[in-house]
């Protein structure tokens, strides 16, 4: 069984350590690294209807882009992380820097929505492998009571990628095409792997004893089937049969694995870890953060392309008011953090983010583009405060031999609570259409139903194309299949007209409920922040665990 002692690197007597040089110039290269992660996912958000219109893919397929990858980068984060600890982190950060960057190029050759999820699988792999490395990195190279700041200047230098790739995105979709937001990845990967190589110096522990394949197995189908539970509830639905027996399965082999990792002598992940009460609030925190952020970000480019009709470029720059937000606060976040401690940043980050969700409640069908900005600045403030600290509670929590396997478990979450935003709230979103869409459909056209009104009110495709925020083309296309059918060309224009009403409204009714869903989460995740413990610091060389 695992144990572990807690120093406190904040003690009086000690004083605060001088940040190396060599600390700042590995910060910079895992930077460049991670950029490209940063930049795809970012880009792709923009891309989305693009990629569902040029693919034929409907709301299902093009969500399974983003949970295919959150589904094998959350399964294998924390195996990878602990390959790291042990075998080096330099190596793996800079295997996954390349791998991510090449499959990227395969990504934007992609042919079909079926190819386009398998290549982002093989992303997801590279994905896992460098993310808990880099951080893993910056846990070695930084002195413990400075790791805020570098945490802080991380997500603000990340935050330059964040917020230049809805801009890029819609640059490359609008004046080329989605395929060049996933080949962009490469120039930037290239740097990586030169300035990775050249700066970063090697840690881990290369140790001798061997690999817990058995606990990397099991905690490994726990998550997948997890997410994979999660995932299907939305076609499926919550009770169904298909949607319970993956829950369980992860519930179980989650329950297997504490018991394989309390037994074997050398756990991939050991329990001691998570008697830090900071440590287990913060990954839990970071679960409702995601969960809160993807029910702004996901769902508000098929608002702004779709209900009001803008391009891709402009859905990019309505967006960077939060990116902006979040890199300014971010460094800040990080000294914040060391002068007031965790919980009071949490607290704040939170109640701001939530007060930004709630301003999108005064957003209906013909809002403006600018109506959004009170929100994005709201938004980012939050965030940025609430992903440093949460960042700073998991890794900064751990003990540096375990920095690989403490990113991991910080990086799971981040991906569980992406992919229970996606799929949680889309369930909600598809909810809302199923229930309301027929009725604000009849009273588009003042109350009166028809054979045509009801059959477009009953249909599965129109529903779908609503719940993807019923685009112009949504429209154009509808008027030319009622038109097809015989239906005067003038009249199928006013019906897909009447339609197009009804969908807009309906679609922002379900994002209203789907922000109250990000606004409850968010502040019950503030609740939780209360009772973590800001004196819980470690030292590289004050904690240790026994295995």
């Amino acid at each position: 069984m695992s144990t572990s002692t807690l120093g406190h690197a904040s003690e009086p007597e000690n004083p605060p350590v001088a940040i190396p040089r060599q600390a700042w110039l590995s910060l910079v290269a895992v930077v460049f690294g991670v950029f490209v992660v940063m930049l795809d996912g970012t880009g792709l958000f923009v891309a989305n209807p693009e990629i569902a219109t040029d693919l034929h893919a409907g709301p299902a397929g093009i969500q399974w882009v983003t949970n295919a990858y959150v589904l094998v980068l959350a399964g294998l984060m924390i195996p990878l992380g602990n390959l790291a600890d042990r075998f080096g982190r330099k190596r793996m950060f800079l295997i996954g820097v390349g791998g991510f960057s090449l499959t990227s190029l395969l990504a934007g050759l992609s042919v079909s929505i079926g190819m386009l999820i398998a290549v982002r699988v093989l992303q997801a792999g590279f994905g896992a492998m460098l993310i808990p490395a880099g951080m893993g990195v910056l846990r070695a190279a930084f002195p413990p009571d400075r790791l805020a700041r570098a945490m802080g200047v991380f997500a603000a230098l990340s935050g330059v990628s964040f917020a230049a790739g809805p801009i890029i995105g819609g640059l490359l979709v609008q004046y080329a095409s989605w395929p060049w937001v996933f080949f962009i990845n490469l120039p930037f990967g290239v740097l990586g792997v030169l300035l990775g190589m050249r700066i970063i110096k090697e840690s881990g522990e290369r140790a001798r004893q061997g690999f817990d394949l058995l606990g990397a197995g099991t905690l490994t189908v726990a998550v997948v089937s997890l997410i994979w539970g999660i995932t299907q509830a939305q076609a499926a639905g919550w009770t169904s049969a298909n949607t319970l027996v993956f829950i369980a399965l992860g519930l179980v082999f989650g329950a297997v694995f504490v018991f394989v990792e309390a037994k074997v002598a050398n756990p991939m992940m050991p329990l001691g870890l998570f008697r830090s009460r900071t440590l287990a609030l913060g990954s839990v925190l970071m679960v409702m953060v995601m969960f809160s952020m993807l029910s702004l970000m996901f769902f508000v480019t098929f608002l702004v392309q779709g209900v009001l009709g803008q391009s891709a470029i402009v859905t990019g720059l309505s967006m960077l008011p939060f990116s902006v937000m979040f890199a300014i606060i971010s460094p800040f976040s990080g000294l914040l953090t060391e002068k007031f401690g965790v919980r009071k940043l949490l607290v704040l980050g939170a109640v701001l983010f939530a007060g930004g969700l709630l301003l999108m409640l005064r957003v209906n069908a013909e809002a403006r583009v600018f109506d959004l900005l009170p929100t994005f600045v709201l938004g980012g403030l939050g965030l940025g405060l609430m992903m440093v600290s949460a960042t700073q509670a998991i890794v900064g929590s751990a003990p540096v031999e375990k920095a690989g396997v403490a990113s991991g478990i910080q990086q799971s979450m981040t991906q569980l609570g992406a992919s229970l935003g996606t799929s949680v709230l889309g369930s909600v979103l598809a909810t809302v259409v199923a229930g309301s869409f027929a009725r604000n459909l009849r009273g588009a056209f003042g109350g009166r139903g028809g054979p045509a009104i009801d059959a477009l009110g009953g249909s599965e495709a129109v529903h779908k194309s609503v719940e993807l925020g019923f685009p112009p083309a949504a429209r154009s296309g509808l008027a030319g299949q009622l038109a097809g059918t015989g239906i005067p060309r003038q009249q199928a224009e006013q019906l897909a007209a009447g339609v197009a009403r009804a969908a807009h409204m309906t679609f922002v009714n379900g994002l209203h409920t789907v922000y109250l869903v990000g606004t409850v989460v968010i502040l019950v995740g503030a609740a939780l922040a209360l009772f973590i413990k800001d004196s819980e610091a470690v030292s590289n060389t004050e904690q240790t665990v026994h295995v």
